[in-house]
């Protein structure tokens, strides 16, 4: 027989769901769905002359890339000059020359960098040239397409120069990015990049970024005199990324064996490499892509193996 709190107990019951039953056993936490595969966006930056700082600009913009959640793995590309360990502060136990001539796995090689980017140090003072190497880039370029698979951005940095194996590997690259500064002799080395580049039978897609800008009109008003003149003298579309400014705390960050973006987080130089992480990151997905870039790039070296 319902006693007056009947009432009250079917309100209870019918604002908390029960039925007057035991309860059923809390549903076990389901695993988070792994992270989808998607293609990755190849960069690799160059310079036509060494001491612009092309580096450094590679470094910190994948720790940026890095701080928006974006899964970045960076590979050192000079063979000879490496310095991407060195601006980090990183001892590695082997690089990338040392996975070359078959001294060590390229799993041995990877080290974790800030911000969760992987990163492939390059070789110092390496004597053999990758034209002799047999099958030893096909082998490393087999490894990184797979470490490729779980990133985002792939940045390659390949120094400054205008040789064969730049070429080699811009032509596997979605983007090139020419790194310059406001220095006439710097500027001119670019637009002597820009022009071997449209010598490839399939050129990349070219970009431009002003390194050391000492103020704001001055890096726009370079980034729009280099693709005017590209455009103009050489035939060639060069979109512009756009500036780093001139910052006294870089070098200071340098010596430190830091990179910037951690050693002076609010400088000018960190802001302004935020801001292009951010253009990159609005980009994402509105742009075409070639086949992976180190698939690509195994390709290449297998045919020009058979070339030779």
């Amino acid at each position: 027989m319902p006693d007056q709190a009947d009432g009250l107990r079917q309100w209870v019951q019918a604002r908390s769901g029960s039925t007057g039953l035991a309860d059923p056993p809390p549903r076990p936490a389901q695993p988070e769905p792994p992270r989808p595969k998607t293609k990755a966006r190849s960069l690799l930056f160059t310079s036509g002359k060494g001491g612009v700082g092309t580096s450094n600009v590679a470094l910190n913009l994948a720790i940026a890339l890095g701080e928006l959640g974006r899964r970045v793995l960076l590979v050192d590309a000079d063979l000879g000059l490496a310095n991407i360990d060195l601006l980090c502060g990183l001892a590695p136990r082997c690089d990338l020359g040392d996975v070359l001539v078959g001294d060590c796995p390229l799993e041995s090689a990877i080290v974790d960098g800030p911000a969760g980017i992987k990163i492939v140090p390059g070789a110092h003072g390496m004597r053999t040239l990758v034209e002799v190497l047999a099958d030893g880039p096909a082998r490393l370029a087999a490894g990184l397409a797979a470490l490729e698979a779980e990133s985002d951005h792939v940045i390659i940095d390949a120094g400054s120069g205008l040789g064969s194996a730049i070429a080699t590997l811009a032509a596997a690259a979605d983007e090139v990015v020419v790194v310059t500064t406001p220095e006439p002799t710097s500027t001119a080395d670019a637009h002597a990049a820009i022009g071997r580049f449209r010598r490839l039978p399939h050129p990349p897609m070219l970009r431009i970024l002003v390194n050391q800008a000492r103020t704001d009109v001055e890096g726009s008003e370079l980034l729009s005199r280099i693709t005017a003149t590209s455009r103009e003298f050489l035939g060639m579309v060069v979109e512009p990324l756009g500036y780093i400014r001139h910052d006294l705390g870089v070098p200071d960050a340098v010596r430190a064996r830091r990179p910037y973006l951690i050693e002076a987080p609010n400088g000018l130089a960190s802001r302004s490499t935020r801001r292009l992480a951010g253009i990159l990151t609005d980009e994402r997905g509105s742009r075409a892509r070639r086949p992976g870039f180190f698939t690509t790039l195994r390709a290449r070296w297998a045919l020009e193996q058979v070339g030779r």
